[in-house]
């Protein structure tokens, strides 16, 4: 049993060692477990089963979608990271957004028809390209990886490992991916560089600001709505609120708002 432990440990450093590399956004030095290939693959792999357990596809109005999908171009293209990024309206009355590696995200109806422009449509697009860019989910299925490390050690002395199979498979993991609830970190990175992309795109970073102190507004009036999407995953606080103010200081106050085309757009 002892040899047993000693050569778990002694994988597990090996791996850690290996594994270490710099993360495209945030330019930390990180663990990384799971591929640039792999998350594409991961993401690829649950986008349509996960779109199809939160309604479906919202494909009466495709207008609408192409907007939405203009507006991430935008954003995607002066991120940190340039991956197959993808953006698809949901068939969802419940207001929320989410994102799964790879650059796959959606944006469910009910949350369009919350917002007030163009701006704040960028501020949770940008959020979200954020998560997605400095590896958030990723990281949360490595923190799983991690804590298998009795299997891990073993699986990883397997160059074609495939480690999103080691947390879970198929749809279940499609769930985790889009339920998943970020740290205080993560949502300060997203907070941070989503609103460094939405200066770069032209957008007014205050957006971010006033979007972020209404959803505190919301979650102290306790609207339930937000709470079972949105909020579930992604809390706000004045904390955020705060912390965005200090960008939008150093970034400037300025750009595009987009309300009148927001308006027509989502009529």
């Amino acid at each position: 049993m002892k040899s047993l432990k000693l050569f778990l440990i002694v994988g597990m450093s090996s791996v850690l060692l290996a594994a270490c590399a710099t993360n495209p956004v945030t330019k930390k030095r990180e663990f990384q477990f799971v591929s640039e290939s792999q998350e594409i693959s991961i993401g690829k792999q649950n986008y349509a089963p996960a779109r199809q357990s939160q309604g479906g596809d919202y494909i009466i109005d495709p207008e609408l979608t192409a907007y939405v999908q203009s507006v991430g171009n935008k954003l995607a293209v002066v991120s940190d990271r340039q991956l197959p990024y993808e953006f698809l309206v949901l068939n969802d009355s419940v207001p929320n957004a989410w994102a799964m590696p790879g650059g796959k995200i959606a944006f469910n109806r009910g949350l369009l028809y919350e917002l007030n422009s163009e701006a704040e449509l960028a501020a949770v697009l940008g959020h979200e390209i954020t998560h997605a860019a400095a590896r958030h989910g990723a990281k949360g299925m490595e923190r799983g990886i991690f804590l298998q490390g009795a299997i891990v050690a073993v699986e990883l002395s397997s160059r074609d490992s495939n480690y999103g199979d080691l947390i879970m498979g198929g749809s279940q993991l499609g769930a985790q991916l889009i339920s998943t609830k970020y740290g205080c970190d993560n949502e300060s990175e997203a907070d941070l560089y989503g609103m460094e992309y939405m200066k770069k795109a032209g957008y007014d970073p205050q957006a971010a600001v006033t979007l972020q102190e209404t959803f505190v507004r919301l979650s102290a009036d306790k609207k339930s709505s937000f709470i079972d999407g949105l909020f579930a995953s992604h809390p706000p606080s004045q904390i955020r609120v705060d912390a965005n103010k200090v960008t939008l200081n150093r970034l400037g106050a300025g750009g595009n708002w987009g309300r009148e085309i927001y308006a027509q757009k989502t009529a």
